[in-house]
């Protein structure tokens, strides 16, 4: 079963991934529609344009070859005077009618140069029509002034002229037609392909909606099992406070009581007793002395393990002053020298813990001293981009690489009891403390050549602010 936060981090990649789609599905879907109401939009009006500039031409075309008909009865001259008034007030008027035709011609090429979105070479071929229609508008204008002054008889150079001109219209319009067919085709074949594409999209979005279903599922059962473990480990706990407190004060009552026991035969009554017997008084005593170190250091590290205290502003030279303090028999008693590298910053930790850490790194380095060499131990820090680095380093014994690890087990011991005092635990103390506030500590030493711990400490830590 994958863990809860694993879960949840695939439910939330999984429901942005679905959010990004159905965003990137909409905004296409949007652009979609505008394209095709905007083609269809421009492709209507093109279309329109273009059949009405073709049944315009028909309609000029027609009133041309009435105009050639009239103009043939009015060559012969054989037409009476009022059938003359007549076919000359009919050839006037389809002049003008004629003039009334040329004008929505105009009106309809320039409803194209008005629409936005025509394809380039579409705007060339309505150019083209433009021209041509101005020419041919212009040849048949031009021989209808030509009949109205007199001039009957057209020639065949005009009427060659003017069919010419006629042909290249017809040719135009249908090129224009044609292209607008194939757009039209065009436009379809994207339609169809964007939908098979969102049918795609849309079978894989179901699928993964499936997907998600499933796992929100599976993570509702975790969050059970959370719940469950979680009402399991505050029993736990409950035991375990319960455990602390029976070794606190069962244990370590008797303890002390044989320690003190074991002081007063040693102190008494050595003189009655063979060598062996002051022997086993003595290893009573450091024994019971020895377990009673040992509670003492469970103790603390599980205070340390367990208890959140709040984060603090507070001064690191106050910090390691109070653990000198506490340390303060031992540092007498080995004469020890305490260095401290230029001035210790202001940051914000978990106070308690801290000085825990220097108290433990401290202790450690005068203990394992040199034999006749005086401990000297630095204290100082670097500022890194994220965080406060801290180091104590002496110029002990010093560790072999292969144990640079282990060191930080619980009850790790590289030396005898009888050698070193301690009871393992010191070192699990400093990275159960350090850890617990974001940062990590590592070890830098040789043996004979000191060792140097280095332990940092979160910029990001927020310090606790009272309610009042």
């Amino acid at each position: 079963m994958k863990t809860p936060s694993k879960n949840f981090t695939a439910v939330l990649v999984l429901l942005v991934f679905l959010a990004g789609l159905a965003w990137a599905g909409v905004r296409q879907l949007s652009s979609i529609l505008r394209e095709f109401d905007h083609v269809a939009r421009v492709d209507l009006v093109l279309m329109e344009t273009a059949t009405r500039l073709n049944d315009l031409q028909l309609e000029k075309e027609i009133i041309f070859s009435k105009l050639s008909a009239s103009s043939e009865e009015l060559a012969f001259g054989q037409v009476s005077a009022a059938r003359g008034q007549y076919l000359a007030d009919y050839v006037k008027g389809l002049g003008g009618q004629f003039e009334g035709l040329v004008q929505q011609v105009n009106a309809q090429i320039q409803l194209v140069d008005r629409l936005s979105g025509v394809p380039p070479e579409l705007k060339a071929s309505f150019e083209q029509l433009r021209r041509q229609t101005r020419e041919y508008d212009t040849t048949v204008q031009d021989i209808f002034k030509s009949v109205e002054n007199g001039g009957f008889q057209l020639s065949l150079e005009d009427l060659e002229r003017t069919d010419s001109r006629q042909r290249a219209l017809r040719e135009s319009v249908r090129s224009i037609v044609q292209y607008l067919w194939a757009q039209v085709h065009e436009s379809t074949r994207r339609s169809q392909r964007w939908r098979q594409e969102y049918r795609a999209i849309f079978a894989f979005s179901l699928m993964l909606t499936v997907t998600l279903g499933f796992l929100l599922f599976a993570f509702k059962k975790n969050l059970e099992e959370i719940g469950r473990q979680k009402k399991d480990l505050e029993k736990l706990n409950q035991e375990l406070d319960r455990f602390v407190h029976t070794v606190s004060h069962d244990i370590a009552g008797p303890l002390t009581t044989i320690v003190g026991y074991a002081a007063f035969l040693e102190s008494k009554y050595t003189s009655v007793l063979d060598e062996r017997g002051q022997d086993c008084i003595k290893g009573v005593r450091k024994g019971a002395t020895r377990l009673t170190v040992m509670i003492k250091d469970m103790l603390e590290l599980t205070r340390v393990s367990r208890v959140k205290n709040p984060y603090t502003r507070a001064s690191v030279q106050v910090i390691v002053d109070t653990a000198l303090a506490n340390c303060d028999f031992m540092v007498r008693q080995s004469k020890a020298e305490i260095k401290i590298d230029g001035k210790l910053p202001e940051i914000v930790c978990d106070r308690i813990k801290m000085t825990a850490v220097f108290f433990n790194l401290i202790s450690n380095a005068i203990k394992f001293a040199k034999a006749d060499v005086a401990p000297v131990v630095s204290i100082g820090w670097h500022e890194r981009n994220d965080a406060h680095e801290f180091y104590v380093a002496d110029n002990g014994i010093g560790i072999q690489e292969r144990h640079h690890q282990e060191i930080f087990d619980i009850f790790k011991r590289l030396h005898p009891p009888d050698r070193y005092d301690g009871s393992g635990v010191g070192l699990a103390i400093v990275k159960a403390a350090v850890e617990d506030q974001g940062g990590k500590v590592t070890v830098e030493s040789d043996p004979g050549k000191g060792t140097k711990f280095i332990f940092s400490v979160p910029k990001n830590l927020v310090a606790f602010k009272p309610l009042y």
